[in-house]
């Protein structure tokens, strides 16, 4: 049997007639969901996509209060983030999404103060990729409300909101309250 290679899927594929192509990709959405997700996500339907992995961040440090605190799990926000750059290269819906990212961790920060250090460099990491990402695509002054707001409503403690004014600073300068 052929070792699988992209230039052999290439072949492979271009030997089907365009209905043969349809056929299968309509399988292939039909079988798995990340795979009608891409699809989607390079629709119309991309607002359906953002709204979902904004809302599965969310839940982790805000709405899923089911008994007492939210779950709070970073890895499931962070696997949310990294799942949605997967499916679209639009800069603005990317940069929305991550910043949902620090802005709920930000929110649980202040309202719950944790206690481990992951909850407050996590989202100052985010905020330093996504922050050049937003200059190489002139996105800048369209985000900087969002981002001076989460700046300026962010927790003291651990050094945190100094951290975030720090990468404020670093890209639109002076930070005035």
């Amino acid at each position: 049997m052929k070792k699988f290679t992209i230039s052999n899927l290439k072949k492979q594929l271009a030997e089907k007639t365009k209905e043969e192509l349809i056929q299968e990709i309509t399988m292939l959405c039909q079988t798995f969901p990340r795979v009608k997700e891409y699809y989607q996500g390079q629709s119309d339907d991309i607002h359906k996509i953002v709204k979902k992995y904004k809302d599965i961040i969310e839940k982790e440090f805000i709405e899923g209060k089911a008994r007492g605190l939210p779950k709070a799990r970073l890895s499931v926000a962070r696997k949310a983030v990294n799942e949605f750059k997967k499916l679209t290269t639009d800069p603005e819906r990317l940069a929305d999404v991550m910043l949902t990212y620090v802005e709920s961790i930000s929110w649980f920060n202040t309202e719950y103060g944790p206690d481990d250090e992951d909850f407050y460099t996590y989202p100052v990491d985010m905020l330093d990729q996504v922050l050049p990402l937003l200059a190489k695509h002139q996105l800048l002054d369209k985000f900087e409300p969002r981002i001076y707001a989460m700046v300026q409503n962010a927790t003291d403690g651990w050094g945190y909101q100094d951290s975030l004014e720090e990468c404020y600073v670093d890209v639109y300068g002076r930070f005035d309250e």
